[in-house]
């Protein structure tokens, strides 16, 4: 065998041989972890639409099943005909067991109703079947007319007993 071939495995040069073949398998490797990241990351959405007419200061009244949601919109004339109906979010709690003061309530359940009215800046909304004595918490979000939800109003609390 040849003197300089055993020097230079000695030396370690014959690992320079395998360098080239290590550097093409890692950028194969790199380029097959890459390649199903096209840049797309997901499906196309719209923007969330936003209507900015709340009600405030809403009352409610239990009336034989009915309760009815009375309120002022804010707004000019203009954003008061965007609105095409009503978002009631409701909550109940037994009357033994009432949510203490300061709690957090969470407006889980809710009903779009299109069956409101608007006059001037005066909102009303009755929503029937609400039989089940308690404590009762109601909230409005007014639905535009693109389907865009506004923001919450104020909570109100019903204590319904018959």
């Amino acid at each position: 065998m040849d003197r300089t071939l055993i020097d230079a495995a000695k030396k370690g040069r014959a690992g320079l041989n395998r360098l080239p073949v290590f550097l093409l398998a890692a950028l194969v490797a790199v380029f097959m972890v890459l390649l199903p990241a096209c840049g797309k990351k997901g499906p196309p959405f719209l923007p969330e639409k936003k209507i900015i007419t709340k009600v405030d200061r809403l009352t409610g009244k239990w009336e034989n099943g009915t309760i009815r949601l009375e309120g002022y919109i804010e707004g000019d004339d203009k954003r008061r005909s965007d609105v095409t109906g009503c978002r009631i979010y409701s909550v109940w709690y037994p009357v033994d067991n009432p949510p203490c003061e300061g709690c957090p309530i969470e407006m889980k359940d809710f009903k779009e109703i299109k069956e409101m009215e608007i006059s001037g800046d005066r909102f009303t909304c009755e929503i029937p079947g609400v039989k089940k004595k308690g404590i009762w918490f109601f909230e409005v979000r007014l639905i535009g007319s693109h389907g865009a939800i506004g923001p919450p109003s104020d909570k109100v609390k019903l204590n319904i007993e018959y």
